[in-house]
C-alpha cells in the first residue's frame, strides 16, 4: 500500500439544514480509473450513484477502511492508494439514520483488473466516463473530488 500526505484545504459542501445537529463522521472514498479513462462508481437503490467507500469502523485506519469498503461495494481488491483531497459533506441519511457531516478523505487507487468477490446486493459497480459520472453522482463532495482528479479544480 502506497500513501502520500494529503492537502490541507478542506471545503464544506452540501446543505446544512437549520436547527439540525450534525455529528462528524470520518469516511473514505476511492477513485480508480481503467485503461479507457473511466472511473469506478456504484449504483445504489437504482437512482443513487456514489464513489466506492464509506465510514470508518472504530479504531480502523483509513487505508484499511478504504480496502474493506471497496471490496464490499465493488468486489475489487485495492492494490495501491494515494491521497487526493478531503472535503466535508452535510448528509441527511435516508432510512431514519441521524444526520452527519462526513469528513471525506478521497484517494486515488489502483484496483485489481477483475473483481475477486461479488459486490454487496445493494451496490452495482459501474465504470463511467468522467463527464457522465460528474453528472450522475449523488453527493457534491464526490463530484468535487472527480473534478480535482481531472484537474478541473485545484484544492489549495
Amino acid at each position: 500500500m502506497i500513501l502520500i500526505s494529503h492537502n490541507t484545504f478542506t471545503p464544506q459542501l452540501g446543505t446544512c439544514l437549520p436547527g439540525v445537529v450534525y455529528e462528524g463522521r470520518a469516511s473514505v472514498y476511492g477513485l480508480a480509473t481503467d485503461h479507457e479513462g473511466r472511473i469506478l462508481a456504484c449504483r445504489r437503490g437504482g437512482d443513487r450513484v456514489v464513489l466506492p467507500g464509506g465510514g470508518l469502523e472504530e479504531e480502523e485506519a483509513e487505508e484499511d477502511a478504504l480496502c474493506r469498503e471497496v471490496a464490499e461495494e465493488t468486489g475489487y481488491q485495492v492494490l495501491a492508494v494515494r491521497s487526493l483531497c478531503r472535503a466535508w459533506q452535510y448528509h441527511n441519511h435516508r432510512f431514519a439514520k441521524p444526520p452527519v457531516n462526513k469528513h471525506c478523505h478521497f484517494f486515488i487507487m489502483v484496483v485489481a483488473r477483475t473483481p475477486s468477490s461479488p459486490a454487496e446486493a445493494d451496490h452495482v459497480p459501474h465504470w463511467l466516463d468522467p463527464g457522465e459520472l460528474i453528472a450522475s453522482l449523488t453527493f457534491e463532495s464526490h463530484r468535487w473530488a472527480v473534478r480535482v482528479l481531472r484537474g478541473m479544480v485545484t484544492p489549495r
